[in-house]
Formats: C-alpha cells, sequence, structure tokens
C-alpha cells in the first residue's frame, strides 16, 4: 500500500498516500489501479484491487485481495475498503486477476474474479472468471 501522488512536471515531488504503512508490510500482494477524474481535479480518489501473484488464497491482513479506494487531495490519509475480490490469479490466465475499472461517474467499480477458482473451467480447459460490480458509496 505504498501509493504514491507525484506531478508529471517534476517527478522528484512525491507525496505519500497512505500513511502510516499498515503492519506487516506486504510485499506478496500485485495491485491494479483506475482513476476518473469526472471533476478534472486532481482529487478525485484513485482506486484498485490487490491480489497475490502467486495465487494464495489466504486474506491473513488489511488490504489483502481487496477492492479500496485512496483520497488523493493530500490532505489526509483516507482509504475506504470495499469488497474483497475472491481472485486467485492462475497463470498464464491473465483473466483470473481482479482487473477493475471504475466508471466514468465514478460510483461503481466493475473487476473480474474467478471467486477463488470455485467457477469451474470452460470447455477449453481455462477456468472461467465473471464480471463484479461493487457500489462505491
Amino acid at each position: 500500500m505504498q501509493v504514491v501522488k507525484r506531478p508529471l512536471a517534476n517527478l522528484s515531488q512525491i507525496a505519500p498516500l497512505v500513511y502510516p504503512l499498515p503492519l506487516p508490510s506486504n510485499w506478496g500482494q500485485a495491485q491494479h489501479f483506475t482513476w476518473s477524474n469526472v471533476d478534472a481535479s486532481d482529487s478525485t480518489p484513485v482506486c484498485g484491487s490487490t491480489y497475490s501473484y502467486d495465487g494464495e488464497m489466504t486474506i491473513d491482513q488489511a488490504f489483502a485481495g481487496e477492492i479500496f479506494c485512496v483520497e488523493t487531495d493530500e490532505i489526509a490519509s483516507t482509504v475506504w475498503r470495499f469488497a474483497h475480490n475472491r481472485a486467485s490469479y492462475l497463470k498464464p490466465y491473465f483473466q483470473t486477476q481482479p482487473l477493475g475499472n471504475i466508471s466514468r461517474d465514478g460510483r461503481f467499480f466493475l473487476f473480474t474474479s474467478n471467486w477463488n477458482a470455485q467457477l469451474g473451467i470452460g470447455a477449453d480447459g481455462t477456468p472461467l472468471s465473471d464480471v463484479f460490480i461493487v457500489k462505491l458509496d
């Protein structure tokens, strides 16, 4: 959760958005981020998902396998946690990652998941994934 913000005009100006960092440090969770600045400001929260790149499904600490948004106005360090994505990455099947996107109005987060590999296998042997939507309230 070392999420930072920096302007393209000055890449050395780094502002941490999540502080203090949660302990223990979580090096095993990959992150995907999405952002929709419908109000054309730099203060719109950035949303994302985390998952274990090695396919581990255990949720044993904060932010593991979650859908979340992070405040970007640099006034406070606020993280909104919405849901667990239940995605277990199965190499080399890209679609088993919890890849997400935020709606244009910023109210919904759409993501893919294989629901801990419980959705089954397709006729061609490929693990099935589905699309899930979380309302960001």
